[in-house]
């Protein structure tokens, strides 16, 4: 199965576009949407094997992932089971590469393959998923210091 590739620009460094991404993934992330709890907290773990946990209201953790790549204002990969289910989990990778005025984020997420008889569906799923959330980050970026 090929893998979702989207692409997006935001007026930021790779650095302040790393950062935000997700060091501050609970400020931009559409919880309303993609999370189990919208008023829970995300959490990431800055560093190769850190997690990515939802913690609900009620205090319930969700382990959505676990960071496989990491290179600091450049580039992040980790698995992806938000639902919890870690035997279920794709893999999303995250680049940034400064432009001229800001920064290219590019997305991949795949390893839909995993998922079996449900992969397509899923998959699907994702296109407009990843718009929907890219879209709020976007908005979030577009709210920093813009690079002058």
């Amino acid at each position: 199965m090929i893998p979702i590739h989207k692409t997006t620009h935001v007026p930021l460094s790779p650095a302040e576009a790393f950062d935000l991404f997700m060091a501050n993934l609970d400020t931009w992330w559409p919880k309303d949407r993609h999370a189990s709890d919208p008023t829970a907290k995300l959490i990431v773990e800055p560093r190769k094997n850190g997690r990515i946990i939802e913690i609900c209201a009620d205090g319930t953790q969700i382990h959505w992932g676990t960071i496989i790549g990491w290179d600091a204002d450049r580039y992040m990969a980790f698995t992806w089971h938000p639902d919890g289910d870690e035997d279920a989990a794709t893999i999303v990778a995250v680049s940034f590469k400064q432009t001229a005025d800001g920064c290219q984020l590019d997305l991949t997420h795949g390893g839909f393959d995993v998922l079996g008889d449900i992969a397509d569906a899923v998959s699907t799923s994702y296109l407009i998923g990843w718009d929907l959330t890219l879209g709020s980050y976007c908005f979030a970026a577009s709210k920093l210091r813009v690079i002058a």
